[in-house]
């Protein structure tokens, strides 16, 4: 395997198998991604699984100038970026009559001062691209409460010409998040597909999941299928959906165009999820999947231990329920007796940034200043050579 990461995920370099460097942010180095992609086809070519929405974004918009060597779920055909982009797939589910939260799209100053009586709080802010808004704000979607805390926010992503989404709050907590996990072939055929729901995330509420179950979600499975039909869509997906505290109505929230973070769930549940995935990339004729065992956790240890104390410090939780959701844990991300080098390098990363960070406090402190403080944004991209082998709201 051949990984092109971020400064960010480093530590993914020292795996065992792992071959690859660090890469610049593709948004702003484009040739040097070009160079890297080239020359993995130069040296035999192989399968790209996108790790995450920017470096989907860029294999999208570069399909054309890239060997056929190289085999892409990503194409030319723009599906990929409609799909990632919130404000398209909200139109798009509108068209077909998927329920969806209230919206409005906000690329200027005036779009946002021509509905400023009309919006009510609290509700949701999205980047319509939501990588763009991290990389910006920290975060890709957050709950605004006043108008002020949307002013503020607004300036921020207009000034650096970033379309957001003021959208509805769905009532309910966290664990009301459901997700499709699915690869679809080319022929309309569905490899890989299993349900999940989160138990927590970090950020609270509108967050990464940090500990993510196998669950049976025939409502959110049709919901994916129907968009992923609608669009002809071919590739790995994550469709998230919610599901209404009060009416139990379920509303579409974003569908993911990379693998997810919480992957894991689809070895932990019995599916053989990688290798499906890879096979269908690849071109590789599968039989019929395994069946999903629900309740079977994977858990990501690096952001987990910061969403249970969230969670507990603000009596969210207890520690006891704490102890008794990880029963069931099957997987545990990047951490892994068999290959421990890339958590132990991760740990260490952590260590001398936190170190690091409170020296650069207790430095500005002394010469009265503010301490200031960077967002860095995550792009891993692998080549795989082929061959067998604090509050309790979100929306």
């Amino acid at each position: 395997m051949h990984l092109l990461a971020a400064a960010a995920n480093s530590h993914m370099l020292t795996s065992r198998g792992v071959h690859g460097k660090v890469m610049p942010d593709p948004r702003s180095d484009s040739q040097a991604w070009l160079d890297a992609m080239r020359c993995l086809a130069d040296s035999g070519g192989g399968v790209v699984i996108c790790g995450s929405d920017a470096a989907s974004e860029w294999v999208s918009a570069n399909r054309s100038a890239l060997p056929d060597s190289i085999r892409t779920f990503e194409s030319a055909d723009g599906v990929h970026t409609a799909l990632m982009d919130k404000y398209e797939l909200y139109k798009l589910a509108a068209d077909i009559g998927v329920r969806a939260p209230w919206m409005h799209r906000i690329s200027t100053h005036t779009e946002l001062q021509a509905i400023d009586s009309a919006i009510t709080y609290p509700c949701v802010l999205k980047g319509a691209l939501g990588h763009r808004a991290r990389a910006i704000l920290g975060h890709g979607t957050v709950q605004v409460d006043s108008r002020d805390e949307l002013m503020t926010m607004a300036d921020a992503l207009l000034e650096n010409q970033v379309a957001f989404l003021l959208t509805e709050l769905v009532p309910g907590d966290e664990t009301a998040l459901e997700g499709a996990v699915t690869v679809r072939g080319r022929g309309g055929d569905y490899p890989l597909e299993y349900g999940r729901h989160k138990l927590r995330q970090w950020p609270p509420d509108y967050g990464v999941g940090s500990l993510t179950s196998s669950k049976s979600v025939p409502g959110t499975l049709a919901m994916n299928r129907r968009i992923l039909d609608h669009v002809g869509y071919f590739g790995v997906s994550s469709c998230e959906t919610k599901r209404h505290a009060g009416t139990g109505e379920l509303y579409l929230i974003e569908i993911n165009v990379r693998v997810p973070g919480s992957f894991g769930v689809a070895e932990a549940c019995g599916v053989d999820g990688s290798w499906r995935l890879y096979a269908t990339a690849a071109g590789i004729p599968l039989g019929p999947q395994p069946a999903q065992v629900d309740g079977r956790h994977s858990m990501l240890p690096d952001i987990e231990w910061l969403a249970v104390r969230a969670r507990t410090s603000s009596h969210d939780q207890t520690w006891g329920e704490v102890f008794r959701s990880w029963r069931g844990t099957r997987d545990f991300g990047i951490v892994s007796l068999r290959d421990p080098r890339p958590a132990l390098s991760m740990l260490g990363t952590m260590v001398r940034r936190r170190v690091s960070r409170i020296a650069r406090e207790q430095w500005m402190r002394l010469r009265g200043r503010p301490a200031a403080t960077t967002v860095e944004t995550t792009t891993p991209v692998a080549r795989i050579t082929p061959g067998p082998d604090t509050r309790r709201r979100s929306a």
